[in-house]
């Protein structure tokens, strides 16, 4: 049976992988276009929602959160300030070396309840495998999607293939 380390860090390693993949992609067609970077990076979808940049620290977040939630390890706080593409590009490989250093064995186990506490609210979880499925993997999706979101309705030349990582990080590795 997998564990909740193999049913999140590889998968976040993954995918954060994936979204600098297409970031840089957005910052190419800036530059290709003779556009503003701020077109993409305070881009939205809609007016009510919040922009690129928001989106990549809320995964971010959400990936790096799995490891003080249920991964046994303490919380490391980043100051989601970033603006620019390269500081953008900085936290995603911040989170990434952080994930890197998650370990199996200190996971929780799947039918532990657990107690997640947010910023506006806590919730309980009867196991921490329900709190994967029903809260912290869709989290870290809505916020990749929205960011692909964001980045295809401005222009940028992304796909399904560059979301998925085949083509560009076709190899499933271990990361160990």
């Amino acid at each position: 049976m997998a564990s909740l380390y193999d049913l999140t860090i590889p998968l976040f390693i993954r995918q954060l992988t994936q979204l600098n993949h297409i970031l840089h992609k957005g910052e190419e067609w800036c530059s290709t276009h003779n556009l503003d970077k701020k077109i993409l990076l305070e881009g939205k979808l809609v007016e009510d929602m919040l922009p690129l940049t928001f989106q990549i620290q809320s995964a971010s977040n959400t990936a790096k959160g799995i490891l003080h939630r249920i991964g046994g390890m303490s919380e490391t706080p980043m100051q989601d300030n970033e603006t620019t593409f390269p500081e953008l590009y900085a936290r995603i490989e911040r989170t990434i070396a952080l994930l890197k250093t998650a370990r199996r064995e200190t996971f929780l186990a799947p039918d532990t309840p657990i107690h997640v506490k947010l910023s506006k609210r806590e919730l309980d979880f009867p196991t921490a495998l329900l709190f994967l499925q029903n809260f912290a993997l869709p989290n870290f999706f809505f916020h990749l999607v929205t960011a692909y979101g964001i980045l295809r309705s401005r222009g940028v030349e992304v796909g399904k293939l560059d979301f998925l990582g085949m083509g560009s990080v076709a190899e499933v590795t271990s990361v160990e």
